[in-house]
């Protein structure tokens, strides 16, 4: 199951899309992975998709998002992105 989701990095709006596992309960926490497309690319790029496709399958969520300056992310490709905004998206409740 995927769902797009957003959340903000030095108050810049990050893109992203959550892929869980088909059998996921409302609520219910999984390990999960970040996966990160390469530059030149965005979040949508097969790279990234099939990977996140694969551990769900296997039972994991994984985010996919769109760095920033790329995609539907906003700002520029020479801010840098630290990991603690995307995994503030896996910690809310409402993605568990």
């Amino acid at each position: 199951m995927e769902e797009r989701v957003e959340f903000r990095s030095a108050g810049l709006k990050i893109a992203g899309v959550l892929q869980r596992p088909k059998d996921a309960r409302p609520g219910e926490r999984r390990p999960a992975f970040l996966v990160l497309h390469g530059f030149g690319s965005n979040k949508m790029s097969s790279n990234c998709i099939l990977p996140c496709k694969m551990l769900a399958d296997w039972g994991y969520a994984a985010l996919r998002f769109d760095f920033r300056g790329c995609g539907e992310s906003e700002g520029t490709l020479r801010a840098a992105l630290t990991a603690r905004a995307p995994t503030s998206i896996m910690r809310s409740p409402s993605t568990r």
